[in-house]
């Protein structure tokens, strides 16, 4: 069976599609994308064909998988149904293969693909041999952000596209619920807490909640077997004594009022502790000891653009971080401060998508104005069209306001050189979209100069 790809360079698809090389072979999976990246590099190295760009001139194929981008009017869709061709959405083969094996699903609005990292060190080094799909990065899986297994599936369940309630999984684990990709839920937070609702309903065996949350907490799961994180007294599994020393945090595990172990983490801030405390709660209700928990996470390296320190001269440092919602970037920026204590931060932001900064401009406000200085980069906008009145000048202006200093860049060159005159400044770099490229180009610079 020939497998085609529509939009094979994204995360979420490009692992799917090493799942079908692996598993039916890398001569029946093909595919296409409208311009190179690096995982459409990555997978052309490893022998899948790969067009760069998607018109009706379709391979013979058995079955098309389209990516969420993929629109009703792309010509590869519109030939793939005119032909009769079996059309699946990537959840809709995601979940094929979720219910067919032992699987494990973790999502959340925040934290889901370090707690999927995480998990995927401990089951490995467990010796369980998982079967990994990740929405990032990570250099301890084989092929970057999929792994493939003999054992248990642990795959990150993204919510962004609203097609999360069909999902089930034997296991689930969900970091928490916030409002978030609003646009493919008709504009109300109710919507997507109902489709999260509906996938916990579809675990099977055992869910894990973050009882700290103020929305799961609250559900009604009678019948389900669950149990809860976090610092709630009434908690299954709690953190206490969290403690930031130096380069990493502290913290101890208890299960209700007994003491479980000590967990160092090289990463700051309470959101990976959660992040890290969600991991051991359904690792040791699996079976697996405290002490390869406890190693995984002591030598665990951050997923990439999770934290990364992409250079330190003790003078300037400059860290990549994917965090692009208001309550991400608020939990980074904490972190931040907290790992490097009074060094003046500067935070360059991007904003990711239109829709998300008119639904959550004041909340985007209210966390960067904790910065000493806010630096707003150009709108990636993820194929979206502008919104009247949702624009850079509007956020510079509001934090201006503020007292917290902001500057609009539209210029990546414009913006590095003024970065380069800065000392004594962590720069932090924000955002799901290019930003990264800038704080890379950055980095080269300041370690060739």
């Amino acid at each position: 069976m020939k497998y085609y790809f529509s939009g094979i360079g994204g995360i979420g698809m490009s692992s799917l599609a090493l799942y079908k090389a692996y598993k039916n072979g890398i001569e029946n999976v093909i595919g296409s994308n409208n311009e190179s990246n690096e995982r459409v590099e990555y997978l052309t190295k490893k022998g899948i064909k790969i067009k760069l760009t998607q018109d009706s001139n379709l391979p013979k194929i058995d079955c098309f998988i389209k990516s969420t981008a993929i629109r009703q009017d792309n010509p590869e869709f519109i030939e793939a149904k005119k032909r009769n061709i079996k059309v699946l959405n990537r959840m809709e083969l995601l979940n094929s293969i979720l219910k067919t094996y032992t699987s494990l699903g973790v999502t959340g609005t925040d934290g889901k693909t370090t707690t999927t990292a995480m998990l995927s060190q401990i089951f490995k080094n467990a010796g369980k041999d998982p079967t990994v799909f990740l929405g990032g990065i990570h250099d301890s899986l084989e092929d970057g952000n999929f792994r493939y297994g003999k054992g248990i599936i642990i795959a990150e369940v993204d919510e962004s596209d609203g097609l999360i309630k069909d999902i089930s999984t034997d296991f689930s684990i969900i970091n928490n619920l916030r409002p978030d990709h609003l646009e493919h839920y008709n504009n109300e937070f109710v919507n997507l807490e109902k489709s999260l609702f509906e996938f916990a309903k579809n675990t099977k065996e055992l869910l894990i909640l973050n009882g700290d949350d103020p929305h799961l907490s609250k559900w009604n799961l009678e019948g389900k077997k669950v149990l809860y994180f976090g610092q709630n007294e009434n908690a299954s599994y709690t953190i206490k004594n969290r403690k930031q020393i130096n380069d990493h945090q502290i913290f101890q595990i208890y299960s209700k009022n007994t003491f479980i172990g000590e967990i160092k983490l090289n990463l700051p801030g309470i959101h990976y502790a959660y992040d890290a405390l969600a991991s051991a709660t359904f690792s040791l209700e699996y079976g697996i000891s405290f002490n390869i928990i406890k190693e995984t996470l002591k030598n665990y390296k951050s997923v990439q653009r999770r934290f990364n320190i992409l250079y330190d001269d003790n003078n300037l440092c400059i860290i990549d971080d994917y965090a692009h919602t208001s309550d991400e970037i608020s939990a980074t920026i904490k972190a931040t401060k907290e790992y490097f204590l009074k060094r003046k931060l500067i935070t360059i932001f991007q904003p990711h998508r239109y829709t998300r900064l008119h639904f959550h401009m004041k909340d985007f406000i209210d966390v960067l104005k904790n910065s000493d200085e806010v630096l707003v980069y150009r709108i990636y906008s993820a194929f979206e069209e502008p919104i009247n009145g949702v624009d850079e000048a509007k956020i510079t202006e509001m934090l201006n306001s503020n007292n917290t200093p902001s500057k609009f860049y539209n210029s990546e060159k414009n913006l590095i050189n003024d970065l380069l005159q800065e000392k004594d400044a962590i720069l932090l770099f924000v955002g799901a979209g290019d930003i990264t490229d800038v704080a890379r180009k950055l980095s080269k610079i300041k370690k060739n100069s």
